[in-house]
């Protein structure tokens, strides 16, 4: 029998994920949330380039997924709207990641 490990940038990065889904429905109600929705989202595409390059996992699917991150470049540069830009896209991956687990929990 193999024992499991626990993955701590997996664990990390789905964290800091669905913490930065509560906050950027915060940002919109309270100042204080929007730069930790900002950081949540950092955090998160840097342990997802690291768990990529770790597990030698590079699809185009990775590259997408750095779009929130894109949105929160936007929100401080340009445009607030950016940051809305970055929720969505947000949601989408979340909702992607939920939809492929459950099917591949359905494949076994």
């Amino acid at each position: 029998m193999t024992e499991k490990k626990l993955d701590i940038g997996a664990l990390i990065h789905s964290a800091a994920g669905i913490l930065a889904l509560v906050m950027g429905g915060l940002m919109y109600f309270h100042a204080w949330a929007l730069p930790v929705f900002a950081g949540l989202m950092l955090l998160s595409a840097v342990s997802a380039i690291l768990i990529s390059w770790r597990m030698d996992a590079w699809v185009p699917g990775h590259w997408l997924a750095m779009l929130p991150v894109v949105g929160i470049a936007v929100g401080y540069l340009y445009a607030d709207w950016g940051f809305t830009v970055a929720y969505v896209c947000l949601w989408v991956a979340f909702i992607h990641f939920v939809v492929r687990g459950m099917q591949k929990m359905a494949e076994s």
